[in-house]
């Protein structure tokens, strides 16, 4: 077990991307939380924003050989990476 801490990249400071807007940076000097609610979308649209903003991309390599979308994309770099010769 690491005892790493983690943290998301700088970055992702500047951009919405999944649901906690709590943690926006003091250097955005308009950060979308300020302006945008989930309380105030309408129950169906709110469904359909969380679903985006809940997807989960695989953190190891156990996680993406479980998806076969995933590998086909692990083969298609090596296949790549061969036919350049890298």
């Amino acid at each position: 077990m690491s005892i790493r801490i983690k943290r998301p990249p700088e970055y992702l400071k500047d951009y919405h991307c999944n649901i906690n807007v709590s943690n926006t940076s003091s250097r955005v000097k308009y950060p979308l939380n300020s302006v945008f609610f989930y309380k105030n979308l309408s129950s169906s649209y709110s469904y359909f924003v969380m679903s985006l903003s809940s997807h989960v991309e695989p953190n190891t390599y156990f996680e993406v050989v479980k998806d076969d979308c995933w590998r086909k994309s692990i083969q298609c770099e090596i296949s790549a990476l061969k036919s350049n010769q890298t």
